[in-house]
Order: C-alpha cells, then structure tokens, then sequence
C-alpha cells in the first residue's frame, strides 16, 4: 500500500483502524521528536529581525507596516474580518506545508500559515464515503497528553474519545488535506493572516525601494509543488510590482535546487543552494555571524 492511500480519508470507511494507526502513528512520532537545530537559528534570525524592525520609533518597520495596513484596510484591498491582531506586524512569516505543527512550538500563531492544516487538530469527517453526511465543521484540538494506542505489527489502532467529534458524536480526522479531500475544512482565518501580511510587505516595498524581500524555502519538493509555486509566485510579484529586482529566492534542496520562473532568474532573484536543510543554515547562519561581526568592528 503506497502513501497516498493511507492519506486518503476515504480511507477511514475502508479500513477504520488502519486509517487510525496511519494517523496515530504520525502524530505519536511528530509528538514524540525534538526540534533539529534549524528551528533554533531560524528563531534567532527572527528575533535579530524584531530588534531592527522595532529601532526608529515611528519610522521603523513595524510603525510603518501598521500605517500600510491601515491603508489597505481603508480601500478594502485586504481580506474581510482581518485585523491588526491577527496579522503579525513582523517582516518574518513562516508558510508550511508542513503538518507537524513544529513551527507553533516557538513561533507566533500570527505569524505561520500551515496550508495543509496540522495533526494537533482534528475535525468531523462527516460520511466519507457516500457523502451523504457533511462535517458538522467542528474542529478540535488533541488533549496534549493522548497517544495512540498503535500495534506495531499490524499498524492499527483503535478510535478513541480524542478522535471523536465532541459536537454530533461521529468520526474525527485530522485537520489535514490529504489526497481526494473533498471535507477538508480550511483554516481561512491564518490563510488571511498570511494573504494580509504578504499584501502589506508588498505595498512597502514598493513604496520603499532601500527594503528588500529574502524567501527561504527549504526542502520542498515536487511531489506536492505547493510551497515552491508560492514562493516562486511571491517573488516574481514583487519584481513586477516593484519594477526592480527587490526580492530573492534562496531555494535550498538537495535534488531539486532549480527555478521555474524566467522573471526571477533573469533578475537575478535566484539562489541555489544544493544541501540539506540544517547543513544549509548552519552555513548561513555563519556567515551572517561573520557579517554582524565584522560590522561592528
């Protein structure tokens, strides 16, 4: 049986218990495992980026990210209900696809957009199968000290309280789009915390051509191109919008390091870095190490 049948919700209908010992294990595992190293030098970049976005007073980032927002609130261009404390006010966002819910350990929620949602939470699964019932759209989270009860020979486990919607009683499933996902209930407000933020840092720097735009994507693949069609995308909006070469594509990736995208490439938008993840930001991170050093002498 290949991945993307186990991913499957109708898999839950067919076989109930492997569905449960597919997810169970998952979310045990992800539960159970440490942060590499990567997720520590990320936060310490993104916390040097707060200092220096909160220096200026009014004329610093953050001041001026809230005046942009305000704007396009003004003249409806951003999604409707977003408000200032649900976007993050930072120039940092982490976008995932990812299901871990790594990233919520030691990030802001404000500030990370998980697109395919995450095990931690779980939602009604209506009837899979036949569609007869629709998700009640219930959506909860994990007690933080339930596991999965997985027998490690056949690989299934049993339903449990945890995994049974508290609103109509029926079937849970993770809060995770998988293959054929026709229920899946989507997190819009993160996804418009994000499509807020991502407006904003695009008006400014426009309007600003001293500021620049770095997407660091890492070890995205081509299985589910998600991340690197966003990223791609990202950038080469900010080139065409700008009308400069503001933005750059840092793409780390061991077998895949390449660009789709002409407009990045001939502008100069694009870097390759072919390594693994931590190897790579190990690298970077000593480097910029070098760099803050140097300066201050």
């Amino acid at each position: 049986m290949e991945y993307q049948d186990l991913c499957d919700p109708y898999m839950l209908e067919q076989d109930e218990e492997l569905f449960y010992g597919f997810w169970g294990s998952c979310t045990n595992s992800y539960r159970s495992t440490k942060h590499h190293p990567g997720y520590q030098i990320i936060l310490k970049w993104r916390e040097a980026l707060r200092v220096k976005a909160n220096s200026n007073g009014i004329h610093g980032t953050k001041s001026r990210f809230r005046a942009a927002f305000d704007r396009l609130k003004q003249c409806q261009a951003l999604p409707a209900g977003v408000t200032k404390d649900c976007v993050t006010n930072d120039p940092f966002f982490v976008y995932t696809s990812n299901v871990d819910s790594h990233f919520k350990r030691d990030f802001d929620r404000t500030e990370v957009y998980e697109l395919h949602g995450n095990v931690e939470m779980w939602q009604c699964a209506g009837d899979v199968e036949t569609g007869a019932r629709e998700p009640c759209e219930k959506i909860w989270k994990l007690p933080a000290d339930f596991r999965f009860d997985v027998d490690e020979t056949t690989m299934k486990a049993p339903g449990a309280e945890a995994t049974t919607c508290p609103e109509c009683g029926g079937k849970g499933r993770p809060n995770v789009l998988m293959f054929h996902d026709r229920q899946w209930i989507a997190n819009t407000s993160d996804e418009n915390g994000y499509i807020a933020w991502e407006s904003v840092m695009e008006l400014m720097l426009q309007e600003d051509p001293t500021l620049n735009l770095v997407v660091l994507e890492i070890g995205c693949g081509t299985r589910v191109p998600s991340v690197r069609r966003e990223t791609e995308m990202v950038v080469a909006d900010v080139i065409e919008g700008c009308g400069r070469p503001q933005a750059t594509l840092i793409r780390v990736n061991l077998e895949i390091p390449t660009c789709d995208n002409p407009l990045i490439v001939v502008n100069n938008g694009f870097l390759p870095i072919q390594s693994k993840g931590l190897e790579a930001l190990e690298a970077i991170d000593h480097e910029l190490t070098v760099i803050t050093l140097r300066d201050k002498d």
